[in-house]
This record gives structure tokens, C-alpha cells and sequence, in this order.
């Protein structure tokens, strides 16, 4: 086998098994929890019931451009706090990994209270530098 044939052999099965880590997320059956329009990205908050709820959650964050079509924002950031009266406000922590499709990003957050949390997204990447904050209740 030649140099050249071994070398596109390796890296036929490199890009095979960097595809294979990432995990598809089927966002076709999940609903919306908040939207925030950013100059022409929207930023869709999405997981199964279409409600953030005290303790571990799992949802969806994606981005998606003024016709709806999911764009690729490159690095993502994901705060969450509660205001605490007369205390510094409360944390969420949350997880945030790539799933492998366009513009949507997996979440894993804790969430230690009911009530109104603040988020705050920001990302950097190929369709720009941008972003948001907005409030969403959790029960």
C-alpha cells in the first residue's frame, strides 16, 4: 500500500468517528419555553414540555436565522440566576454541548428554586458575535 493510499485511509476513518460523538437531537418534537429575537438570529429555548422545572433540566438551545433556518453561531454561553431579595443571587449551573446539527446546542442545568430566572446567551462564530438576556419562569 502507497504512502498517499495509507494516509486517506486514516483519514476516512478519523472523520467517520468525529462524526459518530456528536448526539442528533430530534427537535421536531419539542416545544418552545422562551424566544428572543436578536437582530436577525433568534435565540429558541426548547425542551419536551415547554417548561423549566425545579431541579435537573434538559432542554435545547438553538439559533435559528429571520426565516427560521437554523445558523451556525459558533462558541455559546449560558448563564441563569434568580435575584435573591436582601442576597446575591442565585446560580444556575448549566452544561452546554454542540449536538451536532446547525445552530442547536444540548443544556443540562440545575435549577435550585421555583420562580423568575434571568438568562443571559451569548455567542461568536461564523454568523456573528451577539447577545441576549431574557426571563423565563421555572415551576
Amino acid at each position: 500500500m502507497t504512502k498517499l493510499s495509507v494516509i486517506l485511509v486514516m483519514s476516512f476513518f478519523l472523520l467517520g468517528f468525529a462524526g459518530c460523538g456528536a448526539k442528533k437531537v430530534d427537535t421536531e418534537n419539542l416545544k418552545e419555553v422562551a424566544t428572543h429575537v436578536v437582530g436577525n438570529v433568534t435565540v429558541v429555548l426548547l425542551n419536551g414540555t415547554g417548561e423549566l422545572k425545579q431541579g435537573q433540566n434538559q432542554f435545547v438551545l438553538q439559533f435559528r436565522d429571520s426565516k427560521g433556518q437554523s445558523i451556525d453561531v459558533g462558541n455559546v454561553q449560558l448563564g441563569s440566576s434568580m435575584s435573591m431579595p436582601s442576597m446575591a443571587p442565585m446560580s444556575g449551573d448549566s452544561e452546554i454541548t454542540p449536538s451536532g446539527q446547525t445552530g442547536t446546542y444540548s443544556v443540562k442545568s440545575n435549577f435550585a428554586m421555583s420562580g423568575a430566572w434571568h438568562f443571559t446567551v451569548s455567542w461568536d462564530g461564523p454568523s456573528g458575535q451577539g447577545s441576549t438576556a431574557f426571563n423565563s419562569n421555572v415551576r
